[in-house]
């Protein structure tokens, strides 16, 4: 016989589970058929003519952005076992606020649009020039569908049309435009991980220059290699494949790099050392008013490709001389690249390596006198003594 207080806890716990059952499984989902999903956005500056279609009445005015998105529609096929056929397609609109301007493509769709996956986005330099990068991430950055890992392109020419590319693979084109990004650590002229929207935002909040892939589109081919500088706001330069190299070596952030070097008898013939693991280590130093870096770098490598000599036999991979003398030749051409990188950051004023952050860390109460002054005054002045030792584990020799 259940006594009365048994009672009472059966019905307690009947009603809480009554209670939870409506709040079981996703109360507020939305089957993927019936949303728009942006791949991939692209910011322009509103150039010529505008489309009916692209703008609206403003109560502030000024059509002084084109933002353009790339949306994955899937429609579902019949049966239950079928597969939903996926089609990309890109619209647009213009205005003065990317929070304004989306909510207006509402009127162009069917469907509400899903920013949870979006995967790239591609900035023209000249949208970054007129409106500054903070204002162009702004939205981006506070939106909370947004996510810190969606890769950031810059370009010199116009953004749209790089999102309206139909990669060769058939893939849509956000995904072709993340994949390219994860092939820095294969491709060492292309940015590491450290130019997703997360590391500019904490750039921008921070007032630290930001590194941002430089993407273009030639004919059919879209190429992404170099980097953009962007420095209170606005471009200050480019740095080319070469110098992309350099800066990834200073950083620690490079993972297979292709090394080359002359032949210093025959100078029209190169070899090649491909980095398969280095060790880098950058400090700061400060000796009264002087502040200076060193630069520890130790590479780790094997033989990728020789072009043939004239007198081949001279070139013997099994005699340790010959290659204690390649060694050294990789080594001096890892400095090189790296000095040459460095100066570059130099001569732009523009200190996207971290070293400010570096002597922040370890002299604290210098960064304090001089932080004010550290990208135009104190930077371009300070020196850099870089150490290179490249060892070669493997010769793949065919011999």
């Amino acid at each position: 016989m259940i006594k009365g207080s048994q009672a009472k806890s059966i019905m307690v716990w009947l009603l809480l589970s009554a209670i939870c059952l409506p709040l079981a499984g996703c109360w507020d989902q939305r089957e993927l058929q019936n949303r728009h999903m942006v791949l991939a956005a692209a910011i322009d500056v509103v150039d010529g003519d505008v489309k009916e279609s692209e703008t609206f009445v403003e109560a502030h005015g000024g059509r002084n952005f084109r933002l353009s998105v790339q949306l994955l529609d899937i429609e579902p096929q019949e049966g239950e076992q079928g597969e939903g056929k996926e089609r990309t397609y890109v619209i647009s609109g213009v205005g003065r606020l990317f929070f304004e301007i989306m909510r207006d493509m509402f009127g162009q769709l069917g469907r509400p649009i899903s920013w949870e996956h979006i995967q790239a986005i591609v900035i023209s330099q000249a949208a970054v020039d007129y409106g500054g990068i903070d204002q162009l991430l702004d939205w981006f950055s506070r939106d909370a569908e947004m996510r810190w890992r969606i890769r950031l392109y810059i370009t010199p020419g116009e953004a749209k049309p790089i999102i309206e590319y139909q990669p060769p693979g058939g893939e849509p084109n956000g995904l072709f435009l993340t994949g390219i990004s994860r092939n820095y650590i294969k491709n060492p002229h292309i940015g590491s991980v450290q130019t997703e929207l997360g590391y500019a935002s904490g750039r921008i909040d921070n007032k630290i220059p930001i590194p941002i892939p430089k993407i273009e589109l030639s004919g059919d081919i879209i190429k992404v290699g170099g980097i953009g500088i962007v420095k209170n706001g606005q471009v200050v330069g480019y740095l080319d494949e070469y110098e992309t190299l350099g800066a990834k070596f200073i950083m620690g952030s490079e993972k297979s790099a292709i090394i080359t070097t002359a032949c210093k008898d025959h100078p029209d013939r190169v070899f090649a050392l491909e980095l398969y693991q280095h060790d880098t280590t950058l400090e700061p130093h400060v000796s009264g008013d002087n502040i200076y870096y060193t630069l520890d770098i130790t590479v780790y490598g094997s033989i990728g490709e020789m072009q043939t000599c004239p007198e081949p036999n001279d070139h013997n991979l099994i005699d340790a001389e010959f290659l204690e003398k390649m060694e050294q030749q990789f080594a001096e051409e890892v400095q090189k690249t790296v000095v040459h990188a460095y100066e570059r950051h130099q001569t732009l004023k523009v200190d996207s390596l971290g070293m400010g952050k570096k002597l922040q860390n370890k002299y604290p109460k210098k960064w304090i006198e001089i932080k004010d002054r550290w990208n135009e005054e104190v930077f371009p002045h300070v020196p850099l003594i870089v150490s290179v030792n490249v060892s070669i584990r493997h010769t793949a020799d065919r011999k």
